[in-house]
């Protein structure tokens, strides 16, 4: 855990605005680690972001600053996830997701959020809509970003498109494993770090652009700017390491979706981390799905239980490999409703770090339609 706290520190140094992170307890005595943007903006509806499958709050970096310019973001951790508590989860489908859920609910009864614009990513806009039929008055809009898990499985294979190769290497060990075991069994050969730890005795962050005490980061992070703005950071050391990384291997894509920002494996590194400890959310990820592209409890068979009144927008990349016709779906089971599907072209399945700008601007417009 201490290697995944590292790493995101480095990832959210890169923050312009004021933010605050720590961990929020539920009363069940599980934690969800969350990150706070702009905490001071308290007029207008927060928006708050879910990731998906094996992602963490270091996977927004893109997203933060632009969309918390005019109101405050939350994103966090799921339960399972990141630097979040993993417990062990229900082992039928039903259970799984309403544990997710309930952890979600019981997360915002904490921080005192009566409301919010809810945007959820893959997994997370699968959670997000569960979410949404159970507190419908706690939703003011619904974002869902390239959601997994709506359309029910096709019976004939000739309708079934076909997935990116990292997809078909997780789905080839599911049989055996849960969905990300091949990281743990690799071990450090998962994941070949480029840079040491940042040392201990570094010294403290300050608080930025006239933060109080209370909304400093956590005393672990560094005070340093973000490596895009620095030719090297001078206390970080650079070693070679010859193990070869599975991450960089099968998603090299990442690295050049962060190019901005890092020019190393930080990203890789800290999808690694997230995903190298004990399993739990991708253990009840696979209670809930059946094969790695579609859930048990399809949401398409649900989604009429949203109240009407209820806006929802559905974000796509041109080039995912999630059926994107699940949005014109959504629209003829709800008619009388406001949906709207759309399109980033030049994005894939994630759209957030495949075109940044142009997600932040979608974003924020949806936003700006609440208040």
């Amino acid at each position: 855990m201490s290697q995944l706290k590292n790493v995101e520190a480095r990832i959210l140094q890169c923050l312009q605005n004021k933010f605050l992170a720590r961990y929020v307890s539920l009363p069940n005595q599980n934690k969800i680690w969350t990150v706070t943007v702009s905490p001071e903006l308290r007029d207008r509806t927060p928006l708050v972001m879910v990731h998906g499958f094996g992602g963490g709050v270091g996977l927004w970096i893109l997203n933060m600053d632009s969309l918390s310019a005019r109101r405050t973001l939350h994103t966090f951790d799921l339960l399972g996830f990141g630097r979040s508590s993993r417990p062990a989860f229900p082992r039928d489908p039903e259970g799984a997701e309403d544990e997710f859920v309930t952890s979600i609910e019981t997360w915002r009864e904490t921080m005192g959020i009566p409301s919010m614009i809810l945007l959820g990513h893959s997994l997370g806009g699968f959670l997000a809509t569960s979410y949404s039929i159970k507190y419908p008055d706690r939703v003011k809009h619904l974002i869902l970003v390239d959601p997994w898990g709506f359309p029910l499985r096709p019976t004939d294979p000739s309708q079934i498109r076909a997935p990116p190769t990292w997809v078909k290497a997780v789905a080839s060990v599911l049989g055996r494993s849960n969905p990300l075991a091949v990281l743990r069994v690799a071990g450090p050969w998962a994941w070949s770090p480029l840079l040491d730890p940042i040392p201990a005795a570094h010294p403290a962050p300050v608080a930025r652009r006239g933060q109080d005490q209370s909304l400093q980061p956590s005393p672990q992070w560094q005070a340093s700017s973000c490596p895009s703005q620095t030719p090297r950071l001078h206390h970080l050391v650079a070693v070679s390491k010859p193990w070869p990384s599975l991450v960089q291997r099968f998603r090299p894509d990442f690295k050049r979706k962060f190019a901005d920002f890092f020019d190393d494996d930080t990203i890789s590194e800290y999808i690694y981390h997230c995903n190298a400890q004990n399993p739990s959310g991708e253990t009840a990820f696979k209670t809930m799905m059946e094969s790695f592209g579609w859930a048990r409890r399809p949401m398409l068979e649900r989604i009429h239980l949203i109240q009407k009144e209820m806006p929802i927008t559905m974000i796509y990349g041109a080039n995912t490999w999630i059926d994107t016709s699940t949005g014109k779906k959504v629209k003829l089971q709800r008619p009388d409703s406001y949906v709207r599907d759309m399109e980033i072209e030049g994005a894939s399945h994630h759209v957030y770090a495949d075109q940044p700008h142009i997600f932040n601007a979608v974003v924020e417009e949806i936003c700006d339609s609440v208040d």
